[in-house]
């Protein structure tokens, strides 16, 4: 059993990095974060990337559904500078604030950063009309669900995967850990891969998609994130459990 704390532990399970807005709101609310990586990740189809980036006028925009992806075209467009330009003319549509501020970063403009997973993106993608193909960068575990929703409009796609990535068997909770923090499905596998037996940790979600992965594996969701935001997790998992009864 966990041993409890007067500063309840939350274990984020993605990569630490430096400012993490989301250690930093959790720990304004009174919480201890803890970043745990569950994943490594490995760049490919760099050349195909490059081939795509190449021709920016064959696309009527892109989208990319995580940080990672937007990392992999943030390097690619800024070693193809000739059309590094043009694309950022382009539309462009992300999920998530980071993976769009991201985007920005680059000096892309894009839409969708407020949903809350793929399938929310793919119905607003589908409102609009595309004459031409979108780019799509993601990795090799990508869910359908996008796609396929936007082939049901017959909005074509150019998919390109741009990076693996590969689960820890590794991972250890430390044992004052309250709640576990899930930011996508991979995450959820990468815990039942690595056997961790969560007692009574309690688990929260960055959105749906990934509260359904773990309500798959068979582990209660306590706490889901009304919009992927570090201050909308935050709530949600006060919401489930007030501090001072952790």
């Amino acid at each position: 059993m966990p041993i409890l704390s007067k500063v309840p532990t939350v274990i984020l399970l993605h990569a630490p990095r430096e400012d993490d807005p989301y250690e930093a709101a959790f720990r304004e609310a009174g919480y201890a974060p803890e970043s745990v990586p569950v994943l490594r990740f490995e760049r490919v189809g760099q050349a195909a990337l490059r081939e795509a980036l190449a021709r920016p006028g064959a696309y009527d925009g892109l989208f990319v559904t995580s940080p990672r992806a937007a990392e992999v075209l943030r390097e690619a467009l800024e070693q193809q500078t000739e059309s590094g330009a043009a694309w950022t003319d382009e539309l462009a549509f992300a999920v998530g604030p980071r993976t769009a501020e991201m985007l920005r970063e680059v000096g892309f403009a894009p839409e969708g950063e407020e949903s809350g997973g793929a399938e929310q993106l793919a119905e607003r993608i589908a409102r609009k009309s595309f004459g031409k193909p979108l780019l799509f960068l993601c990795g090799n575990r990508r869910r359908d669900a996008l796609p396929d929703r936007l082939a049901e409009q017959n909005i074509s796609l150019d998919e390109r995967c741009v990076y693996e990535t590969h689960l820890r068997n590794d991972l250890r909770l430390p044992d004052d850990a309250r709640w576990l923090v899930f930011f996508s499905p991979s995450g959820v596998e990468a815990v039942r891969r690595a056997s961790v037996d969560l007692g009574e940790v309690r688990c929260a979600a960055l959105g749906p998609t990934t509260a359904g992965a773990l309500r798959e594996a068979g582990w209660p969701v306590a706490a889901v994130a009304s919009e992927p935001t570090p201050e909308a997790l935050v709530a949600a998992v006060r919401q489930a459990a007030p501090l001072g009864e952790q």
